[in-house]
């Protein structure tokens, strides 16, 4: 069973505004990059972006601030490093979805939705931290973020219509389902102090599939 809908789709890449590097070296660039974020974004989950400084932020990365100037041009170029990561996730669930083979197309649904939650919880602190200081990205950037979530609904709409058209689901709102499924994983992040009480991951993510499948099978 082929999802051709879906895996014909191309992930466009993320278009990314020039920062200004005073390296020559792409690799190096890239690796000192990912290295500033990810620094960077410990200080902003602790603190806050606007109370954290570049030279906090050079003193995590074991860097003079010097250094760190030399592959970003201010501290807002960090929001838009982690607003664009290089592997969005809308590729992994197609990548995953095309790694499935031919499974039934309630097999596939479980599966994504599993994989979904899964990175989701990967990338729980990139998710709060978008979620709490949203304002603070570009327009630009807040646009990618929405487009990411966007393009996940989509996903799984698309993933439930197949199902439909084959007469396998029974869905009445595909667009309000999948949009279930989206905020599903969403919750899993903002409301953990909740929902980590009470489930494991493995056992939320059961939960909610069989509810998604007693729905439409």
């Amino acid at each position: 069973m082929q999802y051709r809908k879906l895996l014909e789709q191309n992930g466009k890449n993320m278009v990314e505004r020039k920062i200004r590097s005073y390296s020559d070296n792409e690799a190096l660039i890239y690796e000192r990059r990912k290295h500033i974020a990810e620094c960077a974004l410990k200080l902003f989950l602790n603190q806050g972006y606007k109370a954290t400084t570049t030279r906090q932020i050079a003193r995590e990365c074991g860097m003079s601030e010097a250094n760190v100037y030399r592959y970003i041009g201010c501290k807002d170029d960090i929001l838009h490093l982690i607003a664009t990561q290089k592997s969005s996730l809308i590729d992994v669930l197609r990548s995953y979805l095309h790694k499935l083979g031919n499974v039934s197309r309630a097999e596939a649904l479980r599966a994504c939705i599993a994989e979904y939650f899964r990175t989701q919880d990967v990338a729980s602190d990139y998710l709060f931290f978008f979620n709490r200081e949203i304002g603070y990205f570009s327009r630009e950037d807040r646009r990618t973020l929405l487009k990411g979530q966007t393009e996940v609904q989509s996903f799984f709409e698309q993933l439930l219509q197949e199902g439909v058209n084959a007469g396998e689901f029974q869905v009445d709102e595909p667009v309000l389902l999948s949009h279930n499924i989206l905020m599903a994983g969403h919750d899993w992040v903002v409301r953990s102090w909740f929902l980590r009480q009470h489930y494991t991951l493995k056992e939320y993510t059961e939960k909610q599939t069989q509810m998604i499948l007693r729905l439409i099978l």
